[in-house]
This record gives C-alpha cells, sequence and structure tokens, in this order.
C-alpha cells in the first residue's frame, strides 16, 4: 500500500525530475523508523519486560532510519526549484503531522481506530500531491486527484477487511457497513471528478476494487493470508489503471 501513492506520483508527472524520486526513500525510511521505535514505545509504556540489547537495537535502528530520512528528504528538498519548495514543504508537513499522530496512537494502543487509521491512509495519500509539488507541476483543480484516488482506494480496503473480520458472526450488519461504506467513497469520489479533481476515466480504476469487495463479501476468502493475496493483485490492477488514466 506503501507504494501506490507513489506510483501515481510518477504517473501525474513527479518523475518529470530527480526531487521527486528522493521522496519515496525518505517516505520508505520514516516507515522503518516507525516500525522500529513504535513496538519499542508500546512495550516501554506498558512497563514490560524487553529482552537483553532489544531498547538498544530499537533506539539506534529508529534514530538511523530517522537521520536518513531527513538527510534524504533535505536532499529533496534542495533538489526541487526554489519556487516549489514552499508548497513541497507545506504538503510533506501536513504529511508528517499525520504520521505523529498515527504513530502517537499507535503507542497508546489506538492505532485500530477507525479515525487513526483513516488519518494515517491521508497521510500516506499525499506523498503522490508532495511529488508532483517536488516536480514543480502548477496548483490546479486536479494537483490532489491522485491523494483523492488513493484514499479512496485505501477507505474501501478499510471497510473490506473489517468486513471481513465480521462476517462470520455479523454478517447482515458486517455486509452493510461495507456497503455504506464504499457508496460514500464513491459519492466522494464523483463529487470530487465533477469538481474536476479526477481525470475522465478515473472510475476505471475502481473496477478490480468494486469485483473485489463483491466477490469476498459473497465468497469470504479462508483465511487473513488468502485476504492479502487477493489484495495484492487488486492493489496492483488499481496502481497500473491509475497510473495509465493519470
Amino acid at each position: 500500500m506503501l507504494a501506490i501513492p507513489m506510483i501515481l506520483g510518477l504517473a501525474t508527472g513527479g518523475a518529470r525530475s530527480g526531487a521527486p524520486w528522493l521522496v519515496p526513500p525518505a517516505t520508505m525510511l520514516v516507515f522503518l523508523a516507525h516500525h522500529a521505535i513504535v513496538p519499542w514505545a508500546q512495550r516501554t509504556l506498558e512497563r514490560k519486560p524487553s529482552p537483553p540489547g532489544y531498547t538498544v537495537r530499537r533506539v539506534v535502528w529508529g534514530g538511523g532510519y530517522l537521520a536518513a530520512a531527513t538527510l534524504v528528504f533535505a536532499c529533496a528538498v534542495l533538489a526541487a526549484a526554489p519556487a516549489a519548495r514552499g508548497f513541497f514543504l507545506a504538503i510533506a508537513g501536513a504529511a508528517a503531522a499525520l504520521a505523529v499522530v498515527y504513530a502517537m496512537a499507535a503507542i497508546l494502543g489506538h492505532g485500530r481506530s477507525i479515525v487513526v487509521e483513516v488519518l494515517g491512509m491521508a497521510g500516506m495519500s499525499l506523498s503522490a500531491p508532495m511529488m508532483a509539488a517536488a516536480a514543480g507541476l502548477p496548483l490546479d483543480r486536479s494537483f490532489f486527484g491522485a491523494a483523492a484516488l488513493v484514499l479512496g482506494y485505501f477507505l474501501s480496503s478499510l471497510a473490506f477487511v473489517r468486513a471481513y473480520e465480521r462476517l462470520r458472526k455479523e454478517r447482515a450488519a458486517a455486509i452493510r457497513a461495507c456497503v455504506i461504506a464504499h457508496v460514500a467513497v464513491a459519492v466522494a469520489l464523483a463529487a470530487a471528478a465533477f469538481y474536476g479533481a479526477l481525470p475522465r476515466w478515473w472510475w476505471i480504476a475502481f473496477v478490480p476494487v468494486v469485483a473485489r469487495t463483491v466477490w469476498g463479501l459473497a465468497l469470504p476468502p479462508g483465511n487473513i493470508r488468502q485476504v492479502g493475496l487477493r489484495e495484492a493483485w487488486v492493489a496492483l490492477s488499481f496502481s497500473a489503471i491509475a497510473a495509465a488514466i493519470l
């Protein structure tokens, strides 16, 4: 999922200069830092005993990842056109703020909250316009279109996974909630398209997404591994189609 907004960021014009290409490694390094630091912080907050050397490893690797991410991002800022740096930094700041909110919520044990997950997904979605800004693309109605498409896909996946978790015990309620969520996402995307933020054929990218949802609700996968395998194909299809459309 982390790669999807980056692929669409390149598709919207982010491949035109060197600066946008530095955003994916910086983002990946932040992601690695999150997975190094958050489990340690959770364990520390809960006062759970740690294996020998656990704290040192987590802090050293997490700090190293963050330092490397800062260095790579600084190179991206320097590589961007001077006129584009302000907007680039503004989007990066918004994404970083959302990442911090998600990390703090995860440390406090609220990482699975719907609101927190949506905020985290919104932060990831901003990688696409961040790359477009680094490339110096002008701000217009379609500037955040890739982010809207990515967030729509993320929300669909979230709704489907949450429904899958409830299907065996509350099948009717799970299906109803999933359908309502997808209708809400469709309405929001249609409104964005009407405003001019999305390309004309944007909805084609969601054909495999809708197919996954219908198929998954009618014939649920046998286990979470199968859910992941199906989602991998859906993510690949969505990314390829959306990139072609953009």
